[in-house]
């Protein structure tokens, strides 16, 4: 009670569940979304904006967020480490208690594992059904035995041509980084610079030094050394966030001014590196070039927002946003393969068929993709996701990790 009334007193900031955070991941995943439904469509964003042809503006193009949305994947794994180093975090400037290793191993396996291992059966059998697999043995039990033990990154044909599903591999840079991420976490909280400075100049190095000097990146694009010093931004995030959260008031107008500026000024740098992004010719390597970057703009628009004026937080709290965000994880799994599978149901073999069809039928496609996508994600959040974590994690665990 003490510990609360101090804690009370001296800031106003939350740093139990930082409400703020639901907004940026539903917005990322959508951005991710859109990018895949586009492909398989060929929906072009532009809008019809009369109420702003006073101004010479005719229509809202918006081509730029549309062809480069699978960059809002960097932002999904910033957030990852902001998240995950939260509580360690808050043990080093509040006190706070950790959970143990094999309870941070616990928890992680039975938030990711079920439902990932699920989608993988699902989409393996429907591409069995489709005859991907056809004159095919070999590969067959490569791809699934290589997808269910997460290491379907580590060779060419699992990777780049498997008949499962191309957003997996995500999945797999997220169990590598919690695979290490208590010996991160513990150097981080002794010597945070140093760790952010190895960890930076490491996955630097890596891709720099190495991915980028291959004749063909399609197959080092997204290792995940390359993905290092995003992680690290993500836990300097957290790192930052709880120690100025024990040593500001948010109810000071300047602060939050500045705040907003922060996000703002991320927003517009984020968008000059998208429309970059959307015309170079060269779209692995500016992925690996302007990967770390990107990733500090994504942490300027979350540290921004989370200081910013209450309208704003607001705007990114609010219940839709965390509605979305609690099914993000099996949103993103399987939201491509059903555009796909309803792109095939139409009678389509690639977007430009189904262009030709026309827009109300790229309307239609995208609307019932988008639909069918939430009553899957919810379905399997609620029906498998959720259970199952009960089952592994145990009871105590899971209330633990809901008051944290």
């Amino acid at each position: 009670m003490e510990h609360a009334k101090c804690r009370k007193k001296v800031f106003s900031f939350d740093t139990d569940h930082i409400g703020v955070l639901d907004g940026v991941r539903a917005i990322a995943i959508l951005i991710v979304l859109w990018f895949h439904f586009w492909q398989q469509t060929w929906l072009m964003p532009y809008y019809p904006t009369p109420f702003l042809e006073v101004f010479g503006i005719k229509t809202l193009d918006v081509n730029a967020i549309r062809r480069c949305g699978y960059l809002c994947v960097d932002c999904m794994i910033l957030l990852s480490g902001f998240v995950l180093f939260l509580p360690h975090a808050r043990y080093l400037f509040e006190g706070r208690p950790i959970d143990s290793v094999g309870t941070f191993y616990r928890k992680r396996l039975a938030r990711i594992v079920p439902s990932y291992v699920f989608a993988v059966l699902v989409m393996f059998f429907v591409a069995l059904a489709e005859g991907t697999y056809a004159g095919k043995p070999a590969f067959l039990c490569k791809d699934l035995l290589s997808h269910l033990t997460f290491t379907f990154m580590l060779w060419p044909d699992t990777y780049l041509f498997s008949g499962i599903n191309g957003v997996f591999w995500t999945v797999v840079i997220e169990m590598l980084f919690y695979a290490i991420f208590p010996l991160l976490a513990a150097a981080f909280r002794k010597k945070p610079f140093l760790t952010y400075l190895g960890m930076t100049v490491g996955g630097l190095a890596f891709t720099f030094l190495f991915c980028l000097q291959q004749k063909d990146l399609s197959f080092y694009v997204n290792r995940f050394l390359t993905f290092l010093p995003v992680f690290a931004n993500g836990m300097l995030g957290a790192f930052l966030y709880v120690w100025f959260a024990n040593r500001a008031n948010r109810s000071r107008i300047p602060l939050s001014l500045l705040g907003t500026a922060v996000a703002v000024g991320a927003l517009i740098g984020i968008g000059f590196l998208f429309r970059d992004c959307s015309q170079t010719k060269s779209l692995q390597a500016w992925q690996l070039t302007y990967r770390y970057p990107l990733s500090l703009l994504y942490l300027g628009v979350t540290l921004g927002m989370c200081v910013s004026m209450r309208p704003i937080r607001m705007l990114l709290s609010n219940p839709v946003w965390k509605s979305i965000a609690a099914v993000s994880y099996n949103l993103y799994l399987w939201h491509q393969f059903l555009i796909v599978q309803l792109r095939i149901a139409f009678g389509c073999k690639s977007g430009a068929d189904v262009a030709a069809l026309g827009v109300q039928t790229q309307w239609m496609l995208n609307m019932e993709a988008l639909v069918l996508a939430f009553g899957v994600a919810i379905a399997t959040t609620y029906l498998l996701e959720r259970p199952m974590h009960r089952w592994i994690a145990g009871r105590r665990l899971n209330i633990h990790a809901r008051n944290n």
